[in-house]
């Protein structure tokens, strides 16, 4: 698991938008071998489809996020749809930001800390792993501030967390940019470190 995908899992569970795995939608396939879903932000890594209850192989469908619809084409079986046929789709998936959305949140806060002049200069390579450019990649710790910063750039007034090293909370009468500020001053203070250990320790 890259850096990223561990940053886009810290930053839903700040907002609360943790992964909801009932979706499930039935079809009954007229002519049209394209299935939309109804749910925008789908993880297409958990989609499994069923013709007439039949779990049909990965290689005969596919899915496009920038259409979010499920296209069945029989390959490896040979098999064909046939007037009638009960299509079920069962998947999960986000209530309000996909991946790339919060890959986006993230490179915006990876731009906090070159104008703070932080001692390493974060980018994000073409695979969207998070580097830097003196081979000092970010540390554990540097991965749960880039997340609570980027958690607080999505939802300022929402963001509120309780660690062994330090506690940090939304302000209400604090703007964005005065708490990001906040918590990135408490964060150098604590030496830079924050741990995200236990559940009691989150405070949402």
């Amino acid at each position: 698991m890259n850096n990223t995908t561990n940053i886009i899992r810290y930053i839903r569970g700040l907002i609360k938008d943790t992964l909801n795995t009932n979706g499930r939608k039935v079809y009954v396939y007229g002519t049209d071998n394209n299935f939309l879903l109804p749910e925008p932000f789908v993880s297409s890594s958990s989609i499994q489809v069923y013709q007439n209850g039949t779990l049909l192989n990965t290689q005969d469908w596919s899915y496009s996020s920038t259409t979010n619809k499920v296209t069945i084409n029989f390959i490896s079986t040979g098999y064909s749809l046939t007037n009638g046929d009960i299509i079920e789709i069962k998947f999960s998936y986000y209530a309000s930001y996909s991946d790339t959305e919060l890959i986006n949140y993230i490179e915006s806060t990876l731009l906090y800390f070159t104008q703070k002049r932080y001692k390493k200069l974060f980018y994000m390579d073409s695979n969207d792993i998070i580097v830097t450019y003196n081979g000092e990649n970010p540390t554990k710790s540097e991965e749960y501030i880039i997340a609570l910063i980027s958690a607080i750039n999505i939802d300022p007034q929402n963001v509120a967390i309780k660690s062994k090293a330090c506690s940090m909370s939304a302000v209400e009468s604090k703007s964005k940019s005065e708490q990001i500020d906040a918590v990135f001053s408490n964060w150098l203070k604590s030496t830079g470190i924050i741990e995200f250990v236990e559940d009691e320790y989150y405070d949402f």
